[in-house]
């Protein structure tokens, strides 16, 4: 029969446990560091040509000039 008086040490699966908590940790922070910069590098590439599909418009986009009194006629002919 166990004595329920007498303490048990588990010191050491607690810090095994610490210790491969600590290092799971690590891995995600490492691979998520690593994932942010992949990710801003795309970003900046993707931002630099985000402006040219507008440039290309504004050589065919045209200025609708109209008066307030005219907005009704716009939205029903539209």
């Amino acid at each position: 029969m166990k004595n329920p008086f007498k303490k048990h040490d588990s010191s050491g699966k607690l810090l095994a446990g610490l210790a491969l908590g600590a290092a799971f940790a690590g891995a995600i922070v490492y691979l998520y560091i690593k994932r942010k910069a992949d990710i801003d590098a795309a970003a900046a590439e993707l931002k630099e040509h985000a402006q040219d599909y507008l440039k290309e418009k504004r050589k065919t986009a045209k200025k609708i000039k109209t008066d307030v009194n005219e907005l009704a006629d716009v939205i029903h002919h539209s």
